[in-house]
């Protein structure tokens, strides 16, 4: 189902309800791509219609434990080329996390949120 043009640009949460069932999705109007290398831990971010890197775009990673807890794990900016390495910490961290999820955000291209395995060390 296509949503309503005044929605289109903007990020939205849709709610679909019938037969008593209740299913809600995410929608985020963005024009970025973001290519993930789950086997480095890196990600690049271009623009969806022209294919330039986005630089300055915010990344922000929380991870999943083996226990199902989630909390905070990184956070940064797409260098000049719109490459992040969103698994590199100089602690522990990441040996315990099970999933990665992953926000890519950029004030004029909009958002993405993106789920990832954890590198293998």
């Amino acid at each position: 189902m296509d949503l309503p043009a005044e929605f289109k640009a903007k990020n939205v949460m849709v709610e679909a309800l019938a037969a008593g069932v209740r299913k809600t999705q995410a929608y985020y109007a963005n024009t970025l791509k973001v290519q993930m290398v789950e086997a480095y831990g890196q990600l690049a971010v271009t623009h969806a219609e022209t294919g330039k890197p986005v630089p300055a775009a915010y990344v922000k990673v929380y991870a999943k434990g083996q226990d199902g807890a989630v909390k905070f794990f990184k956070d940064g900016y797409t260098d000049l080329r719109g490459r992040f390495d969103y698994a590199s910490l100089n602690t522990p961290e990441l040996e315990g996390a099970s999933r990665l999820a992953v926000l890519v955000l950029s004030d004029a291209l909009g958002a993405v949120v993106r789920e990832a395995a954890p590198p293998k060390r």
